[in-house]
């Protein structure tokens, strides 16, 4: 009689699913809610744009179809290019300053010397104050002849703007990104000291001990380290400013002086909200929404070049 085999541990008997059937329904389950409430307050909004794009609407009666008419309106409207043009260099000239400001901060605050928390508590003063209270703290900081920015010029033999620095063309801008920059770099910095922890000291102590000098431990060590967090931060201040756009601009220019700080975020609400051109600011929130997909795949494309290995 022939011998009977054992079956091999692969072949035996398992109950349905296994571990990875039970694993990916807790994931589901654990996910499901994110996934729902994006769908409803991200997804939803922004199909429901896209459709209200092609109507004309101002809540008065029944929207009407008017097919591409509000996209035409798009090319031949003067702020539309006007607020695209303001909204890129608001978000070039806050992205990447935060970027940089972020990691140095960060570099900064993860090493340990006399007061370093006193440091480590000041870098989280912007986070606690809303965003609407500091555009208040930044009017009284930016405000003309009285202000403390004109004194400190002032001090220094620097006449300042006569209008102010929100309302002198040329410098509007940039004191709005200088605002959004400081209440973006907390969260910033977390992320960049979160991704700098996870560098082993010994490698830095190898480096430094081979004689690598502080530039090369950045460029090969510390900046391969937080390359991915990197992109994070861009992502996280690009959807800042974007969103920042709105608040800053509303409170303390409103788009002025002549529509040097009209960024697309606030045409879109001026489109709505006080002509009730519904149908063409869904239009203009498609145009923002390209743009923002635009740049994110700018970014990753910028990550990949970044990180590679010669």
């Amino acid at each position: 009689m022939p011998e009977t085999l054992a079956k091999p541990a692969a072949a035996r008997w398992r109950p349905y699913g296994g571990p990875r059937r039970r694993d990916g329904i807790a994931a589901l389950v654990m996910l499901g809610p994110n996934v729902a409430l994006f769908t409803v307050f991200v997804g939803v909004p922004i199909l429901g744009a896209f459709a209200l794009s092609f109507f004309a609407w101002d809540l008065n009666g029944s929207p009407t179809w008017v097919a591409l008419a509000n996209y035409t309106a798009l090319v031949h409207d003067p702020l539309v290019s006007i607020s695209v043009k303001n909204t890129l260099y608001f978000v070039a000239m806050g992205v990447v300053p935060t970027v940089f400001i972020a990691l140095g901060l960060a570099m900064l605050i993860n090493f340990s010397f006399r007061g370093i928390t006193i440091v480590r508590s000041l870098y989280l003063v912007p986070a606690a104050v809303s965003l609407a209270a500091s555009a208040v703290i930044w009017q009284y900081v930016y405000a003309p002849k009285f202000g403390l920015l004109s004194y400190l010029f002032g001090k220094v033999g620097i006449s300042a703007p006569a209008d102010g620095f929100l309302f002198t063309p040329g410098w509007a801008l940039p004191s709005l990104d200088i605002v959004c920059i400081w209440t973006t770099l907390p969260i910033a910095v977390l992320l960049y000291l979160a991704a700098l922890q996870r560098i082993p000291e010994s490698v830095l102590e190898a480096a430094t001990l081979d004689g690598a000098g502080w530039f090369r431990r950045l460029r090969y060590i510390i900046w391969p380290g937080v390359s991915d967090m990197t992109l994070l931060v861009a992502i996280i201040s690009l959807i800042a400013f974007t969103a920042s756009g709105f608040d800053l601009v509303n409170i303390l220019t409103k788009g002025q002086p002549i529509y040097g700080t009209e960024t697309l975020i606030y045409y879109i609400y001026s489109s709505a909200i006080v002509n009730s051109e519904w149908g063409y600011a869904a239009a203009l929130s498609v145009l923002q929404f390209v743009i923002i997909v635009g740049i994110l795949a700018l970014l990753a494309t910028a990550r990949r070049f970044m990180v590679r290995r010669p």
